[in-house]
């Protein structure tokens, strides 16, 4: 039992030491998550590898997804709801790893 606890708060404190993608402020005033093209990108506790040239999405473990139409991100960037929404999308993808991915 003790080995789950220390695994556990080894997991909490790897989570915590994430990296997170810069916001910046759209034309529109809102907040954006600029997408890292050179890997993962992570926000609050979810790090996705969004590809905008391939318009697809995959969360680590998981398929490739596609991105959906009315989420643009020919610009680099999505608001924190569309980021949420790609995470749903690449969750809902499952799978193993990229063993589907290859065509």
């Amino acid at each position: 039992m003790r080995v789950f606890f220390w695994l556990g708060a080894v997991v909490l404190l790897a989570a915590c030491d994430v990296p997170q993608a810069p916001v910046v402020t759209g034309p529109d005033g809102q907040a954006r998550i600029q997408i890292n093209t050179a890997g993962l990108t992570c926000y609050q506790t979810r790090c996705l590898d969004i590809n905008p040239a391939a318009r697809s999405v995959r969360m680590m473990g998981n398929r490739t997804a596609g991105i959906p139409r009315d989420i643009d991100v020919s610009d680099g960037t999505v608001t924190p709801a569309e980021f949420r929404r790609l995470g749903e999308v690449a969750m809902l993808a499952g799978g193993m790893g990229s063993r589907g991915d290859r065509g």
